[in-house]
């Protein structure tokens, strides 16, 4: 038996009122629930306006209306446009950077950086596309070696004219995931050199403090994290992965002010709030500025309108009183 039917939405907003829920403008409601969906607004937004001290389930607080649930749900969603653009910018920065430090490291010839031998090869594991064990690095050169096949533009320009596509344009077709794993399999010295040149310090630093770089490499999961629940128009404002979460780092940890403690009680892992702090860590910082900017724009908005959340959203987001001064 399906327990949960369609319902059109006068359906829907009769439920919602039989739970308690109150209309300001029903119109209004009725094309909000038509245009983005009574789960994306409703199922998505509603656990912190229920009342959990009654037995009955999904029951509203007293008071709460349609319109400040869908004022969450905005706030979210422009939070979301947010950090796809900031971390669309980054992907650019690392696209580059590895691109550049191939060439110049490596080679630009396809025939010499896509070598095996010029790359680590990490540890082997099941790929769910090639349905065996398998290397990364094979997995990664299997994809690289793919593009210099492909049909499309620029690379069939490439191939044809230069018979070689280097390394600057067979990025352009690669995800952030693949870039992150190239990034990774590159040997030691030319990891070191794409992450001096994505944070603006020095290598010799670099290599005085190896803890930055091992949690640089976890930083890069957790901004692909984000990336592909934003993607997927999943929930921003308090997103926490513990799967994807920051290992303890002491330097890392340090610099964004959170000690052990914290820590262990749940911060700097990987709520919205450790993605901005730790965005600052890039050398180019228009990610940083326009992910802090457009965030504390758009959540002073909303706490305009409901000041007794500030508490709840810093909480959720983890954020501090600094994120709010300009």
């Amino acid at each position: 038996m399906n327990d949960k039917p369609f319902l059109t939405i006068n359906k829907q907003i009769e439920l919602l009122e039989k739970r308690g829920l109150l209309f300001q403008d029903k119109e209004a409601a009725k094309n909000n629930l038509l245009s983005y969906g009574y789960y994306e607004i409703i199922n998505g937004y509603k656990d912190c306006f229920l009342d959990n001290s009654l037995d009955e389930e999904d029951k509203f607080k007293s008071g709460i209306t349609f319109e400040h649930i869908f004022q969450l749900f905005t706030l979210d969603r422009n939070i979301r446009s947010e950090v796809m653009s900031a971390l669309e910018t980054f992907e650019a920065n690392l696209r580059q950077a590895l691109a550049y430090t191939v060439a110049e490291q490596i080679s630009e010839e396809q025939t010499k950086y896509l070598n095996r031998r010029n790359y680590a090869t990490g540890k082997k594991q099941f790929n769910k596309s090639l349905h065996k064990e398998i290397y990364p690095i094979d997995a990664l050169l299997h994809i690289l070696k793919g593009i210099t096949y492909a049909n499309s533009e620029p690379y069939k320009h490439y191939r044809e004219e230069h018979s070689n596509i280097p390394p600057w344009i067979i990025v352009k077709k690669l995800n952030f995931g693949n870039l992150i794993w190239w990034y990774r399999l590159l040997k030691a010295p030319q990891k070191r050199i794409v992450t001096s040149r994505m944070t603006g310090l020095d290598v010799a630093i670099l290599e005085e403090v190896k803890e930055f770089e091992e949690g640089y490499s976890s930083l890069l999961s957790l901004y692909l994290d984000y990336r592909n629940t934003a993607a997927h128009g999943g929930r921003i404002y308090n997103h926490f992965s513990k799967k994807r979460a920051l290992p303890y780092n002491p330097l890392i940890h340090r610099i964004i002010e959170v000690s052990s403690a914290d820590y262990r009680n749940g911060k700097g892992q990987s709520r919205l709030g450790t993605l901005i702090k730790t965005l600052q860590f890039s050398r180019d910082q228009t990610a940083y500025n326009e992910l802090s900017v457009g965030c504390r724009f758009y959540i002073e908005r909303y706490l305009k309108f409901n000041p007794d959340e500030k508490e709840f959203i810093c909480n959720q987001a983890e954020l501090d009183d600094k994120f709010f001064i300009r």
